[in-house]
């Protein structure tokens, strides 16, 4: 079914900008919009995201006006994305599991990208660096230092996390070539473990129930 045309082009143009709340306000463009659903999508590995992008850029418009009228919470903004991407040309098509890990990631993305724009105090982040021998430490590197080796599970989940929002543990243990999950809730309870007794860290990864796991925002990783 083919998506009705704005009567105005320039209509979807201007930054949107409405109160959330009482003390901040949110800005959302609708090329925001279109950058976060294009890189979910690619991530999720749906092809064409640039013709979907543009085949829909009215109906996106309308999403970016209720993505910042709804509930600032990950799990509200799925939802409102699942309803209006149901509907986009061109993704329907694709396998459900591929919409379902596209609206995922994108609902997180959108969910940090709002998280911005509130008033908290800067976070202040530790520097790590791992190192192609595998050697994930900060400086002093001979006073904190974690081997993982190169060839270790825990290592293949340190780097593929690196730079990623939360990761669902079945697609960590796809993308590691895991056991199980299980081999992948137990590798990251021991890089905890060890991180905080080489690296003297805390929870240098995170997880969700819902959401996966992620590199705690407290710590940045470089790989070297």
């Amino acid at each position: 079914m083919k998506m009705k045309k704005a009567t105005l082009a320039t209509r979807y143009k201007f930054n949107i900008r409405k109160n959330v709340a009482k003390i901040t306000t949110y800005r959302l463009s609708i090329a925001t919009t279109e950058k976060i659903l294009r890189s979910s999508m690619k991530t999720a590995g749906i092809a064409d995201s640039e013709k979907i992008i543009r085949t829909n850029r009215p109906a996106i418009g309308t999403l970016t006006k209720e993505l910042i009228e709804t509930k600032l919470e990950v799990k509200s903004i799925r939802s409102l994305l699942e309803r209006r991407t149901s509907k986009f040309e061109g993704l329907t098509e694709y396998d459900q599991q591929f919409i379902k890990t596209f609206t995922r990631e994108a609902a997180v993305a959108f969910a940090e990208y709002f998280a911005q724009g509130k008033t908290k105090p800067e976070l202040k982040q530790t520097i790590l660096h791992l190192s192609a021998e595998a050697d994930l430490y900060r400086d002093p590197k001979n006073k904190y230092c974690y081997p993982m080796g190169k060839e270790d599970l825990r290592h293949r989940i340190v780097k593929y996390l690196i730079g990623k929002t939360y990761q669902p543990t079945p697609d960590i243990c796809m993308a590691t070539n895991a056991g199980s999950d299980y081999s992948v809730r137990s590798a990251i309870m021991k890089i905890n473990a060890k991180a905080k007794n080489d690296l003297k860290i805390t929870r240098l990864i995170e997880g969700r129930r819902t959401d996966g796991y992620r590199i705690n925002p407290k710590y940045r990783i470089f790989l070297r």
